[in-house]
């Protein structure tokens, strides 16, 4: 399974990497001005706390025209509870930080993200 994440946090990167090694996972890491070749992969980890809030913007874009892409998870510590449920609603897998947990394949339909 290959994963892209987009971060701009040096210390989120290499920890990302680990946990991709330690998972057997092929992790490609993405800058905004290389973003679509994250649409190569079959899932796209967004840290929201590390990049420009007009991602997070274009994020919720998206969601309200119905054109997020598939494979979607974000990590963020500052996603109020409503944001929150936007983006769970739309399927995006949410967690508070980068664990092995959310780079690993979506679980079957009804499960959640505990992170």
């Amino acid at each position: 399974m290959s994963v892209a994440y987009l971060s701009h946090n040096a210390a989120n990167l290499v920890l990302a990497g680990r946990i991709a090694e330690r998972l057997g996972l092929e992790l490609t890491v993405v800058t905004l001005r290389d973003a679509a070749d994250a649409l190569l992969a079959d899932l796209l980890v967004l840290d929201l706390d590390h990049l420009p809030p007009a991602c997070k913007s274009k994020l919720f874009l998206q969601i309200g025209r119905g054109t997020l892409r598939d494979g979607v998870t974000v990590h963020s510590h500052h996603l109020a509870p409503a944001e929150i449920d936007a983006l769970r609603a739309a399927g995006v897998r949410v967690a508070r930080r980068l664990t092995a947990l959310i780079l690993v394949p979506r679980a079957p339909t009804g499960s959640t993200v505990r992170a």
